[in-house]
Order: structure tokens, then C-alpha cells, then sequence
């Protein structure tokens, strides 16, 4: 069972020691989770955390998405963290549903994980280095009626 809990100070030192050996997380710094105006979230199996999904909101001409990061503790455990997506990721869209977001948009230029996220978990390719979600239509819908 993948359970998810708010990231708590105790995280820090092993998301510090992850981001290190990430070869697509290196440059970002640990307080990048931890920042002013974002939400972060760990991801957990029985075996403890899997991974840490950053989500900052971005509001555009009244419609708010959720800008996505995602960093895995192990990018060679590809199972693990699949299951983990594709439990997990389903829990975080009804959150950003029920608070109201239009969509996601994730950056990624990792192969593997972009065609997973389009195949599985329903994003579309925006282009090389982005992907969009959209989570309420009714939203969209609206700000076109309206003319924005």
C-alpha cells in the first residue's frame, strides 16, 4: 500500500543525500522542496520512502495549475517506483481536483519517465521538455467562453 504525508524536516538530510546522486536532480538544492509557496509531498511503501513530488501553484489569465516536481531516492528502481505513480498519482489528482486546479504540467526530458506519464498516467505531451495534464475541463471551457 503507497501512503503520502507532508515532508517534514526529518526528510532532509535523506532528500539532501538523493539529490546528490541524482544525475537529474545534482543541481537542485534541498531547500528547493522546502520552499516558501510550494507543497511537497513523500511517497511510501512498506519499505519506506520511494519518492518526493513538489507541486507549486500557478495561476494564469483565472486558471490555476499545479507545476509538478518529482525525484525519485532510487532512479534505478523502476518497479517501485512505477507502482508507487501509479497508486500515489491518482490520490495527488483528486487533491488538486478537489482544490480546484485545471491540471498539471510536469518538466521532464527523461525518456522512460515521459512516455510512463503519458501512457499510464494520462499527460499529454506539450513538447520535448514539458507535459500537461488537464484535471477539470469545465475550467478551460469556461475561460474560453469568457474570452481570456
Amino acid at each position: 500500500m503507497i501512503t503520502s504525508r507532508y515532508i517534514e524536516f526529518d526528510d532532509y538530510n535523506m532528500l539532501a543525500n538523493s539529490l546528490i546522486r541524482d544525475d537529474y536532480h545534482k543541481a537542485t538544492e534541498v531547500g528547493f522542496f522546502y520552499a516558501e509557496g510550494t507543497v511537497a509531498s513523500v511517497f511510501e511503501d512498506s519499505d519506506g520512502p520511494v519518492l518526493f513530488v513538489r507541486g507549486k501553484h500557478i495561476v494564469k489569465e483565472g486558471v490555476g495549475i499545479i507545476q509538478l516536481d518529482i525525484h525519485f531516492l532510487n532512479n534505478a528502481d523502476a518497479k517501485r517506483n512505477m507502482r508507487t505513480m501509479l497508486e500515489g498519482f491518482p490520490v495527488l489528482e483528486k487533491r488538486a481536483k478537489e482544490a480546484g486546479f485545471a491540471g498539471f504540467i510536469f518538466q521532464s526530458t527523461a525518456p522512460f519517465l515521459r512516455k510512463f506519464c503519458i501512457r499510464r498516467l494520462g499527460f499529454m505531451d506539450y513538447n520535448e521538455e514539458f507535459l500537461v495534464k488537464v484535471l477539470l475541463e469545465d475550467s478551460l471551457d469556461k475561460r474560453a467562453e469568457d474570452g481570456l
